[in-house]
């Protein structure tokens, strides 16, 4: 900030300077008020001083005067002597008549470095020394002295001029001094506007009250709002995952009740449309109620529950033979576990089989069975014909007891490769020949205003190109989503400038990546040559690795923000209230998991559980996006709810359907 610039009144100034302007102007005043003084103080001392001087002067001239002979030659040369070893203006002495007798006046020119202007404001005016010369009892003249004032001037001169300089130095000291106090003094209202920036970005951060009172004052205001809205934000969190997971879950047993498994179910298959990687087993305690009759009720649920860790301890030990995989309670007696990325049911089903045998044996004399069928998931499959499939299945399984297990193995074999040298062989090839495509899911408000396109990267295998939901799974299995992504960041740094529909982009990282720290820090460090695309990005990161990864996550968050980049949580469903200090995170949006929009129009838990996550999203700035979500009346509903939009079919599948109709 400049000198100047403190001088020129704008429609705004800030406070630090308008405290300037108000020091600069009391260190002026000051400043010239103590030089006009100083000088005038001077002039003054000066004064008196060579009015002394005068009197003193004329007295001891004329008593040498008057003890001489009044002889006029001598007079003269007493008076002339005197003035020529002096600096004096005018000697004259006068008869009682007022006549001169001799009189000596300078008339010469003196050689001052004082300008005019000085002169002219300090000219010394001082009265001559004046006295009387005797002769004998008889006045014989008046004595007049004056000295030259001149040289008081230019000494007057020189002294304004040190004077200056030393204040002027002063007044620089004491803007110094004045910078670094006032510095410090408005450290706390920098603190507080660093703190209402971070309100603003969803970051609650508390300030050091300061020992000023007024500011103090401020800071302990703002630090109580910000653990106010903080502690808001935690008890919404609190009650909202209460009501989902009461809303979600069997209350007696902690698994998924019917209601959200067929929702996720349903997810499921709409993915597998694409290429299906998933099994679905049903099991069913036979003769359950016998336990309750024979024994009691409390020994009833107890069973239940051990069977329910038993189905848990079964899928954490067997977490390499699949992605993923979920488990629900359907009924009094029925169970089912949906798995992704599985190609082997039939050792999953020997290895559950075997752990129920060792649970049924302590139960031998009531006759429990716990036979299971289990087929994998096909594309054309709906939610209705997989279920009513493995429900046939079961019921034949039941229905002959010393079969406890049905298994349909209709693995599907038509594969574009048949081992995974192969895949890893041609997604390689693919990533280095950058035979690459994107293929764009429009991001919408509920008024059709586009928000971002989600980019999805597409392989060229074969000579044909494929989606990634049909070589995802190979990927994941063989450790190349951190490939996939450095090769969708460069496809994108390559077409950004050629094409509009990549100005408003939102792009997934997979874990791999995001775990990686050479892989991530060479994304971000690509990007930073590329401001512009930068600040057209927004990643997309999935909640359930958000949440596992919370500390990387945040960091993650902080990085992109430097950069210009946005981020944005990707299939928000259950995990999203355990997120800590969400608000500080600075997300874009939260895209909602499809399972919760499903058919959210008949779903009342859910719509007051999307209710309340709208409401939380929104009061620190997060748009809520839905996934998944292609019926209209849901699409009502979701906007009723408070959703900001939804993400839309590609843009060729739109134009498939509207050739189709």
């Amino acid at each position: 900030m400049s000198f100047m610039s403190l001088f020129k009144r704008e429609s705004k100034i800030t406070l630090r300077q308008e405290l300037w302007l108000a020091i600069l102007v009391v260190i002026i005043i000051g400043f010239v008020s103590s030089v006009l003084i100083s000088t005038y103080s001077a002039k003054q001392y000066f004064s008196s001083q060579l009015y002394l001087k005068n009197i003193d002067n004329a007295n001891g001239l004329a008593l040498m005067l008057s003890q001489l002979h009044k002889d006029h030659v001598e007079l003269e040369l007493l008076i002339s002597a005197t003035f020529d070893t002096g600096h004096y203006q005018r000697i004259e002495l006068q008869d009682p008549l007022g006549e001169p007798i001799v009189k000596r006046v300078f008339s010469g020119e003196f050689d001052t470095s004082a300008p005019l202007w000085f002169h002219h404001l300090y000219q010394l005016h001082v009265m001559p020394g004046v006295a009387q010369v005797s002769d004998g009892w008889q006045q014989f003249g008046t004595l007049y002295v004056e000295s030259h004032s001149q040289y008081t001037e230019q000494a007057l001169w020189e002294s304004a001029i040190r004077l200056f300089w030393s204040f002027f130095m002063v007044a620089i000291t004491a803007c110094i001094a004045s910078a670094h106090f006032l510095s410090r003094i408005l450290r706390p209202l920098d603190d507080v506007v660093q703190q209402a920036n971070a309100l603003g970005d969803k970051r609650f951060i508390k300030s050091k009250v300061p020992k000023t009172y007024e500011f103090a004052r401020l800071v302990s205001s703002m630090n109580l709002l910000s653990t106010r809205f903080s502690r808001i934000i935690k008890e919404d969190n609190k009650r909202l995952e209460e009501f989902r997971f009461k809303s979600q879950h069997d209350e007696l047993t902690g698994l998924a009740n019917r209601e959200y498994f067929c929702a996720t179910l349903e997810a499921q298959l709409e993915q597998s449309k694409e290429h299906a990687h998933g099994a679905l087993f049903l099991f069913r305690i036979v003769n359950l109620d016998l336990i309750s009759e024979q024994i009691n009720r409390v020994e009833m649920v107890a069973f239940l529950r051990r069977f329910t860790q038993t189905l848990v301890a079964f899928l954490e030990a067997n977490e390499d033979r699949f992605s993923a995989s979920h488990i629900a309670r359907m009924s009094h007696s029925d169970f089912a576990v949906l798995v992704n990325d599985t190609d082997d049911i039939e050792s999953l089903s020997s290895k559950v089989l075997k752990q129920h045998a060792v649970l049924l044996a302590e139960y031998s004399h009531i006759g429990l069975t716990i036979p299971h069928s289990c087929s994998y998931i096909e594309r054309e499959d709906s939610r209705f014909t997989l279920l009513k499939r493995v429900d046939n299945l079961l019921k034949a399984a039941v229905a002959e007891p010393t079969i406890q297990v049905q298994i349909n193995n209709n693995k599907q074999r038509n594969e574009l490769f048949s081992d995974a040298a192969s895949w890893r062989e041609a997604i390689e090839r693919a990533l280095d020949n950058n035979d690459l495509d994107v293929l764009l899911y429009p991001v919408k408000s509920f008024s059709g205003k586009l928000l971002q396109n989600q980019v999805s990267l597409s392989l060229l295998l074969n000579g044909e190109l494929y989606r990634s939901g049909y070589y995802l799974q190979w990927a994941k299995r063989l450790k190349l989503l951190a490939r996939l992504d450095w090769g969708l960041i460069k496809y994108l740094v390559q077409t950004f400038e050629a094409r509009e529909d990549l100005k408003l982009i939102s792009v997934e990282l997979s874990q791999e990546t995001l775990l990686d720290d050479a892989a991530l820090a060479a994304i971000l460090t690509y990007l930073l040559a590329f401001p512009k695309l930068a600040a057209h990005i927004c990643f997309d990161i999935r909640e359930s690795l958000a949440v596992a990864e919370l500390t990387i996550f945040k960091d993650f968050c902080m990085q992109v923000k430097s950069m210009g980049a946005k981020v944005a949580l990707k299939r928000v469903g259950p995990a999203f209230t355990k997120i800590d200090k969400i608000h500080e995170l600075g997300l874009e949006m939260i895209k909602i998991d499809s399972i919760y929009g499903h058919n959210i129009s008949y779903s009342q838990d859910n719509q007051t559980f999307l209710r309340g996550v709208c409401a939380l999203a929104h009061s620190i700035g997060i748009k809520v996006i839905a996934e998944g979500v292609n019926n209209p009346e849901d699409q009502v509903t979701l906007q009723g709810l408070g959703f900001d939009g939804i993400v839309s079919q590609p843009v060729d599948d739109e134009v498939k359907a509207s050739a189709e109709e």
